[in-house]
This record gives C-alpha cells, sequence and structure tokens, in this order.
C-alpha cells in the first residue's frame, strides 16, 4: 500500500484528556490541500455528545484515538454504536512515531495518521467483558491489598517477638486465624493453644507454644485486632467482587467450562482470562499474534542473519500475570505434560522463572485454539522414543549400573501386539 494514499476522506484525530478532548478533523478536497478543522470538546456527557453529533455532522469516517489511561474509554463509549470506524492506538507506538507536542498538534498528528490508515489498532472488548474486566481488575487490587495486610500483620508480630511464621507454614489458616484471633483479644493463648490448633499442627504443640512465649503488648495486640478486622473485610469484597464476575459472564458458562479444563486454570482464573480477552478470537490473526499481545511470548532479536536472545515483549500484564499464576498450578498438577515440560525447561534454562514463563506460553496457545474451535481440552499422547534416543538412555543407564559395580545383559523383550 502507498504510505501516501487516503483510504479515508475524512477522518478525524482526537487528543484525550481528563477535563477536554482536542479533536482535529482532516477532510479530502479534490486537487486541493485537505481542509482542516480543529474544536475542543468538555469530557462531559453534554460535552460527549456534542463530540459526536459533529463528527456525524461532516460524515466523518474514521476516528483515532491514544489508549491514554482511563481517560479514552468513556470518550470511546460515547462514540460507540456509530457508523464510523473507531481506531485506539498503544501510546507507545504513537509516541515513539512523534516529534512535536502539543494538543493541537497531538490531534492533528494523529488525524493525519488515521488519513492513511497508519496506526495499529489496540484490542478494545465489547461493553459486556469491559464491565468484566473492570471487576476483575478490582478483585486483583483486593488480593494486593490483603497480601499487604497480611505482610503488614507478621511484621506486627515478628516486631513482638513472636515467631509463628517459622513453625506455622500458613499463619492465616484455620489454626493460624484462630491463634491470632486470640492473641488480638488478649486471651490467654497457651491456654487455648490445644483447641486451636487443627489435623497435624496439634503435632507441633511444643514448637507453636514457644513461637508464642512473647508477650504482646496493649499497642500490637489492638493494631493486630484492628488488622485482623480489615483483613476480614477484604475477604468479604473479594467474594463479592467474584460473585458480580460470575454474574457478568453466566451467559459464556460453556467458554468457562473448556477453559477450566485446561491443566492449571482454575474457575475464578479461567473468569479472569475470559474477561481480559472476550470469546471472539477472531481478533487475533493468529495464535503467535495473540500470545505477543498476552505478553508471554519470546522476543526477537535477529542481526547479521542471526538471532540472538531477546526479553520478552510487553503485552497486556493483567493477563500475562494470571497466566504465569496459572502456569505455576500447572507445573505441580500430577500426570500433565506441562508439569514434565515445566521440569525439562528448568534443568535446561536453570531458571524456574523462564520455565514458568515458557509454560505460560503454552497455556496461551491453548487458550486461542481451544476457544476459538470451542473444543475441550484434550491432554497430548506421548510420543514414542526414536531409536536414537532409546540408545542414548540404554547407554546411561548401563554406565551407572556399572559405576555401582554391576555388570548386566540386555536381551529385547518381545511386545504383545
Amino acid at each position: 500500500m502507498d504510505l501516501d494514499e487516503v483510504i479515508y476522506n475524512v477522518a478525524c484525530g482526537l487528543d484525550i484528556h481528563f477535563a477536554f478532548v482536542t479533536a482535529c478533523l482532516v477532510v479530502s478536497v479534490p486537487k486541493k490541500r485537505p481542509r482542516i478543522e480543529e474544536k475542543q470538546f468538555p469530557t462531559t456527557q453534554k460535552g460527549l455528545r456534542s463530540l459526536l453529533a459533529w463528527l456525524e455532522a461532516n460524515h466523518c469516517e474514521a476516528v483515532g484515538m491514544e489508549a491514554t489511561g482511563v481517560y479514552w474509554i468513556p470518550v470511546y463509549s460515547a462514540l460507540e454504536g456509530s457508523q464510523m470506524k473507531l481506531i485506539v492506538g498503544n501510546p507507545q507506538h504513537m509516541k515513539n512515531a512523534r516529534g512535536q507536542k502539543t494538543d493541537r498538534k497531538d490531534a492533528r498528528w494523529i488525524a493525519g495518521q488515521v488519513r492513511h490508515d497508519r496506526i495499529k489498532p489496540s484490542f478494545v472488548p465489547t461493553p459486556e467483558f469491559r464491565g468484566a474486566r473492570k471487576l476483575a481488575r478490582a478483585r486483583r487490587q483486593m488480593v494486593h491489598a490483603q497480601t499487604s495486610i497480611r505482610n503488614e500483620i507478621q511484621r506486627n508480630l515478628a516486631e513482638a517477638g513472636i515467631t509463628l511464621g517459622a513453625v506455622v507454614s500458613d499463619v492465616f489458616g484455620v489454626s493460624g486465624r484462630a491463634i491470632l484471633e486470640a492473641l488480638a483479644e488478649g486471651r490467654s493463648v497457651q491456654d487455648e493453644l490445644p483447641t486451636c490448633l487443627k489435623a497435624g499442627l496439634k503435632k507441633k504443640l511444643a514448637p507453636v507454644a514457644a513461637a508464642l512465649e512473647a508477650p504482646l503488648d496493649e499497642i500490637s495486640r489492638s493494631l493486630l485486632a484492628i488488622l485482623l478486622k480489615r483483613l476480614e473485610e477484604l475477604e468479604q469484597k473479594v467474594e463479592d467482587v467474584e460473585t458480580m464476575l460470575f454474574q457478568q459472564l453466566a451467559p459464556h458458562a460453556e467458554k468457562l467450562a473448556l477453559l477450566v479444563q485446561i491443566p492449571g486454570i482454575s474457575k475464578i482464573s479461567a473468569a479472569i482470562i475470559l474477561a481480559e480477552i472476550g470469546v471472539d478470537m477472531t481478533a487475533w490473526p493468529t495464535e503467535k499474534h495473540f500470545s505477543v499481545w498476552a505478553g508471554v511470548a519470546p522476543g526477537c532479536k535477529q542481526t547479521g542473519g542471526r538471532n540472538k536472545r531477546a526479553p520478552v515483549r510487553k503485552g497486556n500484564p493483567f493477563l500475562c500475570s494470571i497466566l504465569m499464576e496459572c502456569a505455576g498450578a500447572a507445573a505441580r498438577t500430577k500426570s500433565c505434560h506441562l508439569q514434565g515440560k515445566y521440569y525439562k525447561l528448568v534443568a535446561q534454562l536453570g531458571s524456574k522463572k523462564k520455565a514458568r514463563m515458557a509454560i505460560a506460553h503454552k497455556l496461551a496457545l491453548i487458550v486461542y485454539r481451544n476457544l476459538g474451535a470451542n473444543r475441550a481440552y484434550e491432554e497430548p499422547k506421548p510420543k514414542p522414543l526414536s531409536e536414537k534416543t532409546k540408545r542414548k538412555i540404554l547407554k546411561t543407564r548401563l554406565r551407572d549400573i556399572e559405576k555401582l559395580g554391576y555388570r548386566v545383559s540386555i536381551e529385547l523383550m518381545e511386545v504383545a501386539g
């Protein structure tokens, strides 16, 4: 395609800010320079309706904007549903190409890029999934807040000389929570310890009692009670948000069921993945495009005809983080080919983090294929070993046996047909 070819005769560029939108409309005129019209609109509902009316009155064909924070979302929602093509560009790509910086110049530059169709559009989910995204990302912030409060509780106990975390693997489990509540209420923990400890922790009665010998002063006790109350409130809010998320995704229960069948993906992980990507896989031409957008694809660096190592390309951080969590769960799943692949990669790469990223990449490909084809996950059958591999394994085993001082003879077994 000719770079100077005009694709849209009437195009508009929007430079979006918190309080206002600067719009530049470029209209092609036969055998003349294009006509340029610039306006500024407030980001109130009335202002955005005026922007839509102005664009429709000028028969605008395409509108381009940057994905600047969350400010572009209400503008996009106001223009959504019209006959115009809406293009949301990655701000990093657009900033790299720009060499001038004022609101008017930004809008004019975007309009020129839209006119010649030079902006690569970013994926924008439908309103239904934008709502699900909002819930999933709100849950993520709450979970991070929970982790922060748990760390603060551990720090508060450590300052008082209580080393409960050194003896109890899960301080916030059933037994740990009972101990923390007793400490927060000022009760005698040593007397109640036999009833607080459950299951296997009853065998650790003496070590736990020793870890709780240090006294908890009044300030630390009051602070512990406040932190525990905040933690309980957050846990309840997380449950409420998860309920809302599943209600939002209820029409797509079949797609959720497909994702849950994949190793390492739990029900809540499936909901978060679906909230981020939706159900239409045609938004990405191939599975490779999808893995790059997800932020789990290997980087590419070629120079002088030689391929060199490159860091993973940045993509959707929310989808990348949940795929990494699922990769860790898949690596712990028994009778799963991903578990074997994970430990093989750990041995090859010498890094658990890199191995997890590779498994996350494989999970992204599986998600794309299964959702795109609307098919259930099937565990791949193990490939038969080649004769070369068999000889290599046999040679290694014989060498190990000979090191132990034994000598064995090899005889081929007859396999029943």
